[in-house]
């Protein structure tokens, strides 16, 4: 077992999505609220765990009037945590934190495992403009040398389709509006 999959079970899971947050995202700044709107925990429970990661000197605040922005600090110890989690951004999750922006897309599902250098992904929801999807495909492809597997369906369709037993196996829901 890595060292990041230790830690991921040894520790609070929201403490660890703030500091993967910020340290995918170095040097921004974030409002609190919209920190909780994009890491999906509650403001009080964001709020309380920036407090602790301010005590630590892994976070720092920085005031504007009366606005409060929060960023990653740059010390020993940040890159430490850095260098010890690895935040490389996978293929995958490159392609899931680009898909899901698109209006539309409802839920990302992994049909099967993932692969060394491919992926069977299911793209569920309405309206999905195809051409978008096949610019991220190709661009995943040029920068990670993977290979998606993409197929576009409206949530009926992908009733009826499993309904059929035209997808068995392993499926992993990896987004979710």
């Amino acid at each position: 077992m890595e060292a990041k999959d230790v830690l991921e079970k040894l520790f609070d899971q929201n403490k660890l999505l703030i500091l993967k947050f910020f340290l995918d995202n170095p040097e921004q700044e974030f409002y609190l609220r919209e920190l909780s709107k994009r890491i999906k925990i509650p403001v009080t429970t964001t709020f309380r765990l920036i407090k602790k990661l301010k005590e630590l000197e892994i976070i720092i605040e920085h005031k504007i009037k009366k606005f409060k922005l929060y960023s990653l600090n740059s010390t020993k110890s940040t890159a430490f945590l850095q260098e010890l989690f690895a935040f490389k951004k996978s293929a995958l999750n490159e392609f899931i934190e680009q898909t899901s922006r698109i209006e539309g897309v409802e839920k990302i599902i992994l049909h099967g495992k993932e692969e060394k250098d491919k992926a069977n992904i299911l793209l569920i929801g309405t309206n999905i403009p195809v051409e978008q999807v096949k610019k991220i495909v190709f661009e995943i492809k040029e920068m990670f040398n993977f290979s998606v597997i993409d197929l576009t369906l409206d949530p009926e369709q992908f009733s009826k389709m499993s309904n059929m037993g035209l997808f068995p196996g392993r499926r992993t829901t990896l987004f979710q509006k």
